[in-house]
Parts: C-alpha cells; sequence; structure tokens
C-alpha cells in the first residue's frame, strides 16, 4: 500500500468566514457584473479601456478559487475517507443545483411574459429554446453546440461539476507526493499543456475559450487552484498580508500595462494563495459580501436584463442624456447587488435549510423497535 505523506494537504487548517477571501471573492463576482455590462454604457467600457475586457480573468480567478477552497474544507476528509466521491459531489450538486433552476425557471417566466406582451428581447440569441435543456442539466460547457444563452455565466458550474466529481481522487493522488511544490508544478505544466494545445487546434487559449468548451477551460484552473491549498499556511499574518496587497495592486497594475494573462493568473493564484493563509479577521460585512458572490454570480444576468430594458424606456420617455444615461447605467451594479441580497435571504439561504434538514432526517439512524420481554 502506497504510503501518504507527513506533509500531506490534510494537515493544512480548514478556513473561516469572515476574512480575505470572503471579500476577494465578492470583489471578482462585482467585477464580472461590470464585465457583462460593459458594453451597455453610453460609451462602452471596452473602448474606453482595454482592461475592462478582461473580466474574463475574474472568472479564471473564481475556478481557480473554488478548487483551493475546496480543498482546505474538505481535503483532511477526503484523506481521512470521511467523505466518499459519491456523498461529495451529491453535496456539491445540492449545494449549487437547486437555486440555479431557481432562477433558470425566473429566465423562462421572464422570457415568457414579456413574449406575451408583444416585448421581444433584445438578444434573441440568448434564449434559444434549443438551448434551455443544456443548462437545467448544467451540461453547456462539456462541448454542447449553439450559441451559450440564458444564464450564460452558469457555464461554469457545468464545468465545476466535473471538477467536483474528479476532485476526491484527485486529492488523494496528490496526498501521495511529499513535496506540495512538486505537486504544484505538475498542476502548472498540466494548465499550460493545456492551455497551448487549445491555442493550437482553436487558435485561442484555454483559459479564453468560449463557453461551449468550459470545460477545457475550468478543469486546469481548478487543479491550479487545488495544488495552492497544498502549500504550507503557518506563515506570519503581516507577511500574508502583505503578499496580498503585493498580489492585488499588481494584477491591477498589469491590466492597465496591457495584456499580461499568464502574469495575471500566477499573480490571482498567489493573491488567493495569500489570502487563505492570512486568515479569518473577524470581518463580518466581508462573510456577508462572500455569501452573496454566489447569489450575485446567478442572478445579475436576468438582473441586468431587466434593469436595461427599464433604463431603454425611461431614457426614450424622458428623453435623458448625458450624465442622466450615465447615471442609470451605473445605478444597475448597486441594482445586482440588491438583487442578490434578496435572493440570498428569500430563496437560497431557506432552499439550504430545507435540503439541509431532509439530509439529516434520511441519515437519522431508525429507532429499533423494543423487544418484547
Amino acid at each position: 500500500m502506497t504510503h501518504i505523506a507527513s506533509a500531506s494537504p490534510g494537515a493544512a487548517p480548514g478556513l473561516s468566514r469572515g476574512g480575505a477571501l470572503d471579500l476577494l471573492r465578492f470583489v471578482a463576482a462585482l467585477f464580472i457584473v461590470l464585465y457583462h455590462v460593459a458594453e451597455r454604457a453610453p460609451v462602452s467600457l471596452f473602448a474606453i479601456h482595454p482592461a475592462f475586457g478582461r473580466g474574463y480573468l475574474a472568472t479564471d480567478f473564481f475556478l481557480m478559487l473554488s478548487g483551493y477552497v475546496l480543498a482546505r474544507t474538505y481535503g483532511p476528509r477526503v484523506l481521512s475517507q470521511g467523505v466518499g466521491t459519491g456523498d461529495f459531489l451529491k453535496r456539491r450538486i445540492l449545494r449549487i443545483w437547486p437555486a440555479h433552476l431557481v432562477m433558470l425557471a425566473l429566465f423562462v417566466v421572464f422570457v415568457l411574459a414579456t413574449g406575451a406582451i408583444g416585448l421581444a428581447p433584445q438578444n434573441p440569441q440568448w434564449f434559444q429554446w434549443s438551448q434551455l435543456l443544456p443548462q437545467v442539466f448544467l451540461v453547456q460547457a462539456w462541448f454542447v453546440p449553439g450559441s451559450s444563452g440564458w444564464n450564460m455565466p452558469t457555464w461554469t458550474l457545468s464545468a465545476l461539476i466535473v471538477c467536483y466529481g474528479g476532485f476526491p481522487t484527485a486529492w488523494r493522488a496528490t496526498a501521495r507526493i511529499a513535496s506540495p511544490w512538486t505537486t504544484l508544478a505538475i498542476g502548472i505544466a498540466f494548465f499550460l499543456a493545456v492551455d497551448y494545445a487549445a491555442k493550437a487546434v482553436t487558435g485561442i487559449p484555454a483559459h479564453q475559450l468560449p463557453l461551449r468548451l468550459g470545460l477545457v477551460r475550468g478543469v486546469p484552473l481548478f487543479v491550479v487552484g487545488m495544488l495552492v491549498a497544498r502549500l504550507p499556511t503557518a506563515i506570519p499574518q503581516r507577511m500574508a498580508d502583505g503578499l496580498a496587497i503585493f498580489a492585488g495592486v499588481g494584477v491591477v497594475a498589469l491590466q492597465v500595462w496591457g495584456r499580461l494573462d499568464y502574469a495575471s493568473l500566477a499573480l490571482l493564484a498567489l493573491l488567493i494563495y495569500a489570502a487563505g493563509a492570512s486568515g479569518s479577521k473577524n470581518w463580518n460585512w466581508a462573510a456577508l459580501a462572500g455569501r452573496l458572490s454566489f447569489s450575485l454570480f446567478l442572478t445579475n444576468q436576468l438582473t441586468a436584463v431587466v434593469w436595461f430594458g427599464l433604463q431603454r424606456a425611461l431614457v426614450a420617455k424622458l428623453e435623458l442624456d448625458g450624465p442622466a444615461v450615465w447615471l442609470t447605467w451605473a445605478m444597475a451594479l448597486p441594482a445586482c447587488v440588491v438583487v442578490s441580497w434578496v435572493f440570498e435571504r428569500r430563496v437560497d439561504a431557506p432552499l439550504q435549510a430545507w435540503i439541509k434538514r431532509l439530509s439529516r432526517q434520511a441519515e437519522a439512524p431508525k429507532t429499533e423497535p423494543a423487544l418484547a420481554t
């Protein structure tokens, strides 16, 4: 039997709420929203500065962060056989699928309702009925042909489901290699190999592939994030905070300087590591922001469609121009945050509470009937 090294990833402490990772998760989600609405501005933000067109880096950050967080949270239990592959995958699907289905149902209701009153969607290619079923089952990133639509950001969930299924096996395999730096080097080599292969075949690096090829894009990034979680976390808090600030400022500076994706991804990986090593700050507001990030990710597309439909009508009716148009555009961002807060409080949290109750009831041991005396 192969020995699991004492420097296994199970030795890393778990994560807690109220720290830099929660804050970063929310900031990245907010930048993705900005990326989605950039072209709806009175002057496209992409034309103002090309950095606004690199929102894909925020999505890549999320994919790496997912691997890191799951490794830190579930790694020890996977190694101790406390959670198996089937059970782990079930838990992850129950975490993301119910809220996803609710949002998809709201999209369908919106399209049917607006169609019934004679309002055609501004981008009908987003709402092709042939693309709905792949979205329901979250397989749209598994090489499904056709244009991606409906709740487009959920292609990442489609890719992550495959990552969830392979995580326990991959994590146990990495634990057999003593050096975390060796496993990280293997992960980076895997990422680069897939990235260059994708570019050779499609002309596009893997980390920028279209949504229907999201599986190729997502798995290597998830693996890198997972292997970053193997690195030692017992470093001074000031050093961790300093590294996080350095990486965050460096990412922003690189976007101003030019398109340097590989350096940006490296700094984002460093940012994840440093934020995870810095531990909890007891920032309650950051914990709330972290919880909102998933709801913001799910709801922003529909919120934006509704908001900008209303904006077009308002601008036409009141003949708004100049600063007023910019203001109504900018208000889409806080609108998305408010909707995500409502969704988290009224939909996602109650759904998860209900699912946990059902799970506890199903797992509770049945009481044996008393034997007759």
